[in-house]
C-alpha cells in the first residue's frame, strides 16, 4: 500500500511539473519593413520585465521561448519600436514604420592635422585622452 501511495505522489508531481514546462514555447517569425517589405536583420525582440531577448537573422527571421500573455518588444535604430503580446500562435510576424527623427551630426576631423579653431566653420570641443 505505501509503495502505491509513493507511486502514486510521483506521478501526480510529474505532472504537475510537465504542465509548468508545457506553458512556455517557441514564438518565431519574420520582422520586415513597412515601406519595402524588405527583412530587416538586427531587430532586437526582448521580452519585457525580463532579460530574455534574441536579435533577428539575416533573413529578417527570429525565435524565442515565450509564455502566453508576455509582451514582446521589437526594436531597431531607425524603426519604431513595436509591441505584440504573445497569444495562441506561435507565429508574430511585425513590419515596423521608420523612425523620421534626424539624428543629430557628429563631425570629426583626422587627428594630426593643425588648424586655428577660428579657421573652422563649426563650433569644436576639445577631448582630452587623460582619466
Amino acid at each position: 500500500m505505501r509503495n502505491k501511495i509513493t507511486l502514486f505522489s510521483f506521478l501526480i508531481a510529474l505532472l504537475q511539473f510537465m504542465n509548468v514546462q508545457a506553458q512556455e514555447r517557441v514564438i518565431s517569425g519574420t520582422v520586415t519593413s513597412a515601406q519595402r517589405s524588405m527583412p530587416i536583420p538586427g531587430v532586437n525582440v526582448i521580452i519585457e520585465g525580463t532579460n530574455k531577448g534574441t536579435v533577428t537573422d539575416f533573413d529578417g527571421d527570429f525565435s524565442i521561448k515565450a509564455e502566453t500573455g508576455d509582451v514582446l518588444s521589437f526594436s531597431s535604430i531607425g524603426y519604431q519600436t513595436v509591441k505584440r503580446t504573445v497569444g495562441e500562435n506561435d507565429q508574430i510576424n511585425v513590419q515596423l514604420e521608420a523612425d523620421l527623427q534626424a539624428l543629430d551630426e557628429v563631425v570629426v576631423t583626422a587627428l594630426g592635422i593643425s588648424r586655428d579653431k577660428k579657421s573652422l566653420g563649426y563650433a569644436t570641443q576639445e577631448v582630452d585622452g587623460k582619466i
